[in-house]
């Protein structure tokens, strides 16, 4: 081979090895300025969210000295403010599948007291209390980020990319706080599940019939005390693991996870009609009947359905059933109903649905808005307080809304756009 010929084939050769290299080093480079970025977006928003729980408990404490109708309303104001930037940085951490619902419970709390508080309608007793609970939460955050501060990377990045992992090792510590909230002050729901106790055994059959999967060994691998107790069962399958929480009076199965194989497939094979189906006929099958969908989120291949009994033509806003259903192949993921049990054990108080309303109802709607259907309903506003209305469902130009009128006085307590009107 002529010498010159042979420069150039090296020259090539050196060449495209030092564009490959460079390509490698590029993308290296990149990839370790990505997870930079991440980390570092995760530690600010963890950082604020302790920042924001202790701003909250100091305006809790400067709220048990309060007498002025004027510091009453700033230190409402600075905890509504709060309470919303706490809500913000919660869902900039990534939870992926943790249940914080103790926590978000305890914020949603406060927040619905702030309105009694500037009225004067609070009593101590239940400001003391919340004080109490904020402040736990707020020093195990600060002890978290004390214990986190010299420690990077908070994520394993070789797991996060080669196992698709959803929620960092980190933010488990999240849920021991979420935990202890509950053994530090149950979460407030109000009322109890009544019925005879049940034991260990009754519990593991409860669950397995509710699974319906008669070849898995379930086990109670705890015993929850508090306002609810219960058992949580667990059993691990070929392709599937299944956490439930029983409750040891009745013997209801108040929640249920899945997690399967069918959650790596990004593939939908489901349209949302069909989810929601699948959710409809895994609630009837138990024994679930009588109930009307109001409201479906799909995210990361996965919707779930909420549904609402309707009881004497009215639908029961407080009493909400949750299933989530794989949009790979329909298999049901999670479900969710203490808040429907707990409703069952209070003494329903009759409601009157029969008397004329005081007001007509084509002055309580826009010109243009098509009523398309006309529901009584059910609903708690922000105060928790339960609010008997007329729920219509509407069309505007393209667009679909639901309407809650009050039926008293005809005011707007709601107004909620939705994607079509199969939730009408």
């Amino acid at each position: 081979m002529p010498k010159g010929l042979t420069r150039k084939l090296i020259a090539i050769l050196f060449a495209i090895g030092l564009l490959g290299v460079g390509f490698a080093g590029g993308q290296y480079y990149l990839q370790r300025m990505y997870e930079r970025q991440v980390e570092v977006g995760y530690r600010r928003a963890l950082g604020e969210f302790g920042t924001h729980f202790e701003k909250i408990a100091d305006e809790l404490g400067r709220a048990r000295l309060s007498v002025s109708d004027k510091q009453r309303s700033l230190i409402a104001a600075n905890l509504r403010r709060l309470i919303y930037a706490a809500q913000s940085n919660m869902g900039e951490l990534p939870l992926g599948e943790l249940h914080l619902e103790r926590i978000s419970h305890l914020l949603d709390n406060i927040y619905e007291h702030t309105y009694d508080f500037v009225q004067g309608d609070m009593d101590s007793a239940s400001l003391r209390e919340l004080h109490g609970q904020i402040e736990y939460v707020s020093q195990e955050l600060g002890q978290l980020l004390v214990s986190k501060e010299r420690e990077f990377p908070w994520v394993s990045w070789h797991e996060y990319f080669s196992t698709m992992l959803l929620v960092p090792e980190f933010m488990q510590a999240l849920t021991s706080i979420n935990d202890g909230l509950e053994e530090f002050k149950p979460p407030v729901r109000q009322g109890e599940i009544q019925g005879p106790g049940i034991e260990r055994e009754q519990a593991i059959e409860a669950a397995r019939v509710f699974c319906g999967r008669d070849d898995l060994n379930f086990q109670v691998t705890n015993e929850i005390k508090g306002n609810i107790p219960s058992y949580t069962v667990e059993a691990i399958g070929d392709t599937a693991r299944y956490v439930l929480e029983v409750s040891k009076r009745g013997g209801m199965v108040l929640w249920m996870t899945v997690t399967s194989a069918s959650q790596g497939i990004l593939e939908s094979t489901l349209s949302l009609e069909e989810m929601v189906m699948e959710g409809a006929e895994f609630l009837q099958q138990r024994g679930f009947s009588s109930l009307h969908i109001t409201d479906v989120q799909v995210l990361q291949n996965k919707a779930t359905l909420t549904f609402v009994p309707n009881r004497d033509g009215v639908l029961r806003y407080g009493e909400p059933l949750r299933v989530q259903v794989s949009a790979a192949d329909g298999s049901i993921l999670g479900f969710w109903a203490t808040p429907f049990f707990v409703a069952q054990s209070r003494v329903q108080s009759d409601i009157a649905t029969n008397g004329e309303v005081a007001w007509d109802l084509e002055d309580k709607v826009q010109v243009g808005v098509e009523i398309v259907d006309q529901k009584l309903a059910l609903i708690q506003n922000e105060r928790q307080e339960e609010i008997l209305t007329t729920r219509l469902g509407v069309k505007y130009e393209e667009d679909y809304y639901l309407i809650y009128l009050n039926l008293e006085t005809g005011d707007e307590e709601h107004i909620v756009q939705v994607s079509s009107p199969q939730f009408f």
